[in-house]
């Protein structure tokens, strides 16, 4: 069995390494990479492209995170709790390091969110849905996309131990989420500077 768990975790670190954004903008043919920021994110492609193909790579990289979770999920849902849930940590967490790291653009990708945002959905959809409300509470009032990013990723470990605090898997969950806003805030380290310094760039309205 633990080669079948490291099958799918390596899977699932390549599905997560679809360079969506990447492949997006040259289908229109924009080399991302060297457009804005150079990320191949959603809110770069926003910036280059628009709304709509903006929102099409937020959801195909949520996707990337969502999917492979809901597979152990339903595959593997014999397994005892503790298992099932370090074993979608697993996927999860797999899937988030490829979109950053993706092989396919020498190990430089994006930033995690919104694949994060997908295995939280995947793992608890009840957490995933209250980072969406925080995610857009603070994107709408400051119309600054990594702001409503930094305040997702802070909020995370709060939303987890507030959910699973009285369940025998919230040690793996806390690692988890602890490990991820970390991770989200070290990726974001760059806005982290601009926001300090007020050179962060709003999305337009």
């Amino acid at each position: 069995m633990i080669l079948v768990y490291t099958t799918i975790i390596v899977l699932s670190f390549f599905i997560g390494s679809f360079p969506t954004g990447y492949l997006v903008a040259r289908s229109k043919g924009i080399d991302i990479k060297s457009v804005g920021s150079g990320n191949i994110g959603a809110t770069n492609v926003t910036r280059a492209m628009g709304k709509g193909w903006g929102v099409l790579v937020l959801l195909v990289d949520a996707l990337k995170g969502l999917l492979p979770v809901i597979f152990v999920r339903i595959h593997f849902s014999t397994l005892s709790e503790q298992h099932l849930y370090a074993l979608m940590v697993g996927t999860g967490m797999a899937s988030v390091l490829g979109h950053v790291f993706t092989p396919f653009l020498k190990f430089k990708g994006g930033k995690g969110v919104a694949t994060t945002l997908g295995v939280i959905l995947g793992i608890n959809p009840l957490a995933g849905l209250v980072l969406i409300v925080v995610w857009l509470t603070a994107f709408l009032i400051t119309h600054v996309s990594s702001i409503g990013a930094l305040s997702s990723a802070i909020s995370l470990p709060f939303i987890v131990f507030f959910l699973f605090r009285n369940r025998q898997n919230i040690i793996i969950m806390m690692i988890f989420a602890v490990f991820m806003s970390v991770f989200i805030l070290f990726t974001h380290r760059e806005n982290i500077k601009r926001l300090v310094h007020g050179e962060e760039e709003a999305l337009k309205k």
